[in-house]
């Protein structure tokens, strides 16, 4: 190797670069206990109002 020392400082470089790249949240929520009923029970979209084959969509009309 013809450059030692910056090899290293470019490695170290790279792992301190690396090492910040997640950033951890300051307080996490515990998880639901057995039985809770879920405050975000249900999918998006909603499966209920997706159009069915052959019928228009009740959504914006364009001209």
């Amino acid at each position: 190797m013809k450059h030692p020392i910056r090899v290293t400082v470019l490695l170290v470089a790279a792992a301190l670069a690396l090492s910040a790249c997640g950033k951890r949240p300051k307080y996490v929520d515990q998880p639901m206990p057995e039985g809770q009923t879920d405050p975000f029970p249900r999918s998006y979209p909603n499966p209920a109002l997706d159009p069915k084959p052959g019928q228009p969509s009740s959504g914006v009309q364009f001209p």
